[in-house]
């Protein structure tokens, strides 16, 4: 956490069975204690919210784990290829002798990467696409500011 943020303090009342089963995560994830795993939740909701209130200028990762077929593999590069929302970069790791994981981060308009997801996850042979999104503060979006 950054020297520049103050903290603040605040109370919440939930439902115990709530916060039994949110402690057992918190414990099982190996936080130190609640705020920081309420900070990230509260983190995740924002990043949500400003996803589906179409935030342009999105970056994201497709995760996807597929057969390792010549003509899926075909399939996949005419997908990015063709696709509104822009590949920055991928990760192709070989997990078995038959199945890969692919990660593309990828940059456009919410509604291209939504489309490219869509339309890897509808491709033949895929079996598992997960789409990360996330936002960052304006001043972050151009790069590193070190």
């Amino acid at each position: 956490m950054s020297d520049k943020v103050k903290l603040k303090r605040f109370g919440v009342s939930i439902p115990k069975d709530l916060l039994q089963r949110f402690d057992s995560v918190v414990e099982s994830k190996g936080y130190v204690g609640r705020s920081e795993a309420i900070r990230d939740s509260m983190r995740d909701f924002i990043t949500q919210y400003e996803w589906e209130t179409e935030q342009e200028g999105t970056t994201a990762a497709i995760n996807i784990v597929y057969e390792h077929k010549p003509r899926l593999m075909a399939d996949l590069m005419r997908a990015q290829h063709g696709a509104e929302a822009g590949v920055v970069t991928t990760v192709h790791i070989h997990l078995t002798d038959s199945h890969c994981l692919e990660v593309l981060v990828v940059r456009g308009t919410r509604k291209g990467i939504e489309k490219l997801a869509s339309r890897l996850g509808g491709l033949s042979g895929i079996e598992y696409v997960r789409l990360f999104t996330f936002s960052l503060p304006d001043e972050d979006i151009h790069g590193h500011s070190h």
